[in-house]
C-alpha cells in the first residue's frame, strides 16, 4: 500500500545505486535515487564519481568494492551511462543481483544512428558494436534492466536478444523541487512558442521547427524563443530569421530559469520532431519538464508517445518531420487557449499518474519485492 505517495513496505533492504558518468547527477540518476528514497524499508548509498575524464572509472569501481566489503549491500541499481563499467560492476559484486539502468540501446543505435559524429561517441558506439556477444551476455546476468519507454524495452529485447520478461519501464520523470505548477501564469504576448536544446541533434527535428516558423513569416501574433545549442544551431535559426521567421534566439538561460520560461510560453516544444530511429523510442527529458510544471507540451508521434499522449487531450500531438503539421498546431494553440489552459491541466494529471517519482516509486517496489 502507499500513503502520500510514499510506499509502505516490510523487510528493509540495502540498496547501493551506482552512478559513473561525466554528470553523476544526470537527472535520470537523481529521479531514481529520489524515488528509492520515497520507499521507507530502502537503506539506499549513492556511490558517483567525483573525478571527471577517465579516472572516475577506477574511482568509482573501488567505491563499490569498498561497499561490497563493508556494508555488503542486498542488490545494486547501475544508472546511466553504466555501459561502460557493466561488465566490472558485475565482476566486482559477484552473485548479488544487480538492476541496469540501460536507458539507450547501444546495439541498436551502432546500425541504426548514421548521424553520430562526435569522437567519444563514435568511440563508444563502436565498442558496442564490436562487443555485441559479450554484452548481450552481460545484459543476461543482469537480474533486471529497466527502460525509459515500452518501446525501448522491446527494441533492447529484440537487439540483444533478451527475455522481454527481463525489463521494467521506468519513465525519465524529472527534478520535482524545480518544475511544478505555477501559482500564478502571465502569459507572454504575442503568442511564444518555446524550444530549447543543447544542439542540433537529428532526433529532435530542429529543422522542421524552423521551417514552420518561416511558414508563419506573416503571422505576427506567434513569436519563438530558442534557447541553447552551439554555432550550428545559432547559424540555423539566423537563416531562418533572414527568411522572415519571427524567432527571439538566447544562446543560454539557467537551468532554474527553465520552469519559469514555460509558464509563461503559449505553448512548449517537447518533441522529438526528427523521425530518427531512435526518435520513435523516446519521450524526451525536456517533455517530462513541460508535463510537470503544468505546461501545454506539444510532441511528435511515436511508438512511445502514443501509449501516453492523447492530441488535444494531454499533449498536441503531430507527425514527425512535417513542418506544415507543426505550423498548422502553433496557429491552433494560439486561437485556442482555453483548450490549451485543459490541455496543460490533463497534462499535469498525465505527469502525476505516470511519470512523477511517486509513480516511479510504485513501479520499483514489485521489483525490489520479488528480491526481499
Amino acid at each position: 500500500m502507499h500513503l502520500s505517495g510514499r510506499i509502505i513496505t516490510g523487510k528493509e533492504m540495502k540498496i547501493a545505486i551506482v552512478t559513473c558518468y561525466s554528470d553523476p547527477d544526470y537527472v535520470r540518476a537523481r529521479v531514481l535515487r529520489s524515488a528509492l528514497k520515497l520507499l521507507p524499508t530502502v537503506r539506499l548509498t549513492i556511490i558517483k564519481n567525483k573525478h571527471s575524464g577517465l579516472l572516475r572509472y577506477p574511482e568509482v569501481l573501488w567505491k563499490v568494492w569498498q561497499l561490497k566489503r563493508t556494508q555488503k549491500p542486498d542488490v545494486y541499481v547501475l544508472t546511466f551511462r553504466g555501459q561502460e563499467i557493466l561488465p566490472f560492476i558485475l565482476l566486482i559484486i559477484g552473485k548479488k543481483p544487480l538492476i541496469f539502468d540501460e536507458l539507450i540501446v547501444p546495439i541498436a543505435y551502432t546500425n541504426n544512428e548514421h548521424h553520430i559524429k562526435s569522437l567519444t561517441k563514435r568511440l563508444y558506439y563502436f565498442m558496442a558494436r564490436r562487443s555485441e556477444s559479450m554484452y548481450r551476455r552481460w545484459l543476461r546476468r543482469c537480474y533486471a534492466i529497466l527502460a525509459d519507454t515500452a518501446a525501448h524495452a522491446d527494441l533492447s529485447a529484440r537487439t540483444s536478444h533478451v527475455n522481454l520478461s527481463k525489463y521494467t519501464v521506468v519513465p525519465i520523470g524529472t527534478d520535482e523541487t524545480l518544475f511544478k505548477p505555477a501559482a500564478q501564469i502571465v502569459k507572454k504576448t504575442p503568442f511564444q512558442v518555446f524550444y530549447y536544446s543543447t544542439g542540433m541533434q537529428p532526433l529532435h527535428g530542429i529543422s522542421y521547427v524552423l521551417e514552420a516558423a518561416e511558414l508563419l513569416k506573416d503571422n505576427h501574433d506567434i513569436e519563438f524563443l530558442m534557447v541553447g545549442g552551439k554555432k550550428p544551431l545559432r547559424s540555423a535559426v539566423a537563416a531562418a530569421v533572414q527568411s522572415g521567421a519571427h524567432i527571439r534566439y538566447e544562446a543560454w538561460i539557467s537551468f532554474d530559469s527553465l520552469a519559469a520560461t514555460m509558464h509563461e510560453s503559449g505553448i512548449c516544444l517537447g518533441g522529438p520532431f526528427g523521425d530518427t530511429p531512435q526518435a520513435h523510442h523516446v519521450i524526451t527529458t525536456k517533455t517530462y519538464q513541460m508535463l510537470a510544471a503544468g505546461c501545454p507540451v506539444l510532441v511528435g508521434a511515436s511508438e512511445a508517445v502514443d501509449e501516453f499522449f492523447i492530441d488535444k487531450q494531454n499533449a498536441l500531438v503531430v507527425p514527425q518531420a512535417d513542418a506544415s503539421a507543426l505550423a498548422k498546431a502553433f496557429v491552433w494553440a494560439q486561437k485556442h487557449p482555453a483548450e490549451l489552459a485543459a490541455i496543460a491541466q490533463n497534462g499535469r494529471i498525465l505527469y502525476e499518474k505516470q511519470f512523477s517519482q511517486a509513480a516511479i516509486a510504485r513501479i520499483l517496489q514489485p521489483l525490489l519485492d520479488e528480491l526481499s
